[in-house]
């Protein structure tokens, strides 16, 4: 029974690539930086999918936030060396007059079903920045599940206790409209869904104890295997000041996680590091 569960399992990983590949929110890097860039994190991201299939025999998930575009992110894909993982979507999100630098993406070995992306909607006042990235992957013949990256709003300039509630308002909204979406799918109820991404707080600290969104996924049926690592392994979002914050989750329903979550290290690539789960249905 071991050995069938581990053919069967998939990998499912996330990383923030922090402005990928420029590093800066307005202005691109050199080429030259950027190329390097793109193939330091494929290495690191390599090596994350190792550290949980280290034959790399099981098919992958990969959700990406942060991604620059199309171009920056199959790069990206192409360089992890992995056969057949590919880009199955990515965001189109708009800023302004341009292309947002923030779009979502996911990239998978397995075979697509579906695919597209959306903003979040308005709630009232409340406008949650960017959306999801979604694709529905075969896992097996049986076994369709539902896939979305998601890069929920940050408490960036929150200098305010009503900027920060107006931030956490922005997240709840977010999720919400993804769970609400996820019950109106025709079949929903019988797929497995995973919901990976930067969530931009952290069910742990004290900081985020008004935080509805881990709430709301834990009664929609969602586990959290971060939660099976030890407090003081849990930090996606290292920082010498703060402290460090578990930011970036891997959420499942329907799909159980085999062993605690690889958390990889990126030598500076991002102020994010990667996370990766070992699941199966």
């Amino acid at each position: 029974m071991h050995a069938l569960a581990l053919l069967a399992a998939v990998v499912v990983g996330t990383w923030n690539g922090n402005w990928f590949p420029s590093g800066r929110a307005e202005h691109r890097a050199h080429p030259d930086v950027e190329a390097a860039t793109i193939s330091a994190a494929a290495k690191m991201l390599a090596s994350g999918l190792r550290a949980v299939d280290p034959c790399g025999t099981n098919d992958v998930v990969l959700c990406l936030n942060e991604m620059r575009g199309p171009r920056a992110a199959s790069n990206l894909v192409a360089q992890i060396g992995r056969p057949a993982l590919r880009l199955a979507v990515i965001s189109g999100y708009r800023r302004r007059d341009r292309f947002d630098q923030q779009q979502d993406a996911i990239a998978t070995t397995l075979p697509v079903a579906e695919a597209h992306w959306s903003r979040w909607r308005g709630k009232g006042s409340v406008t949650p920045p960017r959306g999801y990235a979604f694709a529905a992957v075969v896992v097996d013949p049986s076994t369709t599940a539902n896939v979305y990256a998601v890069h929920l709003k940050s408490n960036y300039g929150a200098t305010t206790r009503e900027i920060a509630a107006a931030n956490r308002a922005k997240r709840t909204a977010g999720i919400e409209q993804l769970l609400s979406g996820e019950v109106q799918r025709r079949g929903a109820a019988a797929r497995p869904v995973v919901v990976a991404g930067d969530m931009n707080a952290d069910k742990w600290s004290a900081g985020f104890s008004d935080e509805a969104l881990f709430g709301l996924l834990e009664s929609a049926g969602f586990a959290n295997p971060l939660g099976d690592l030890p407090p003081g392994l849990r930090g996606t979002h290292p920082s010498k000041r703060w402290g460090d914050s578990a930011l970036d989750y891997v959420f499942l329903r329907g799909l159980r996680s085999l062993r605690p979550p690889h958390i990889e290290p990126n030598d500076g690539l991002s102020d994010h590091f990667a996370v990766f789960a070992l699941v199966s249905p």
